[in-house]
């Protein structure tokens, strides 16, 4: 009796982490319609310097709490969110086969490492009505260190040999 209740209790705890990362990945609307305006693509100086004060170590620990929704592999398939990988200076909304928010597609936003430090930090205010239900990452050394990790796995192999 006593295993019945534990595989009970097992199932239950299964179903509730399922249900709150399909919860935290869902549509987000936002009352304000502003635009976030394009920054040219970011220099290599900057992504020295983000490597550098970044911790990849501590930002692969962060990552845990993003690969439920998004792979950081070359030619994976999308998951819940769009693949990651050569984000950087990739235009927001431009990764085919994902179906992106209309907020997103029309943004007209780079990713660059300061818009993408903007958008871990409060991703439903830098691009309102978009669908990515992410609470943000208020910390701007963890913030550094999850962009530094995310770089580090993601960027061509050519720009990760001028790094």
């Amino acid at each position: 009796m006593t295993i019945d209740i534990l595989m009970i209790r097992s199932k239950n705890l299964s179903l509730l982490i399922v249900s709150l990362l399909l919860i935290s990945c869902s549509d987000q609307q936002s009352p304000d319609n502003g635009k976030v305006e394009s920054v040219p693509p970011t220099s290599i100086t900057n992504l020295e310097t983000i490597m550098t004060v970044g911790d990849i170590e501590r930002g692969r620990k962060l990552y845990i709490q993003c690969r439920a929704c998004h792979s950081l592999k070359p030619n994976e398939t999308n998951r819940i969110g769009p693949s990651l990988y050569g984000i950087i200076n990739q235009q927001a909304g431009s990764i085919e086969g994902y179906e992106y928010s209309e907020a997103l597609k029309q943004s007209n936003v780079y990713w660059n490492l300061d818009n993408l430090d903007q958008w871990i930090e409060k991703p439903y205010e830098m691009i309102p009505g978009n669908k990515m239900v992410f609470s943000g990452m208020r910390k701007k050394q963890d913030r550094n260190d999850l962009i530094a990790y995310i770089i580090d796995k993601t960027a061509e192999i050519d720009n990760k040999k001028q790094l």
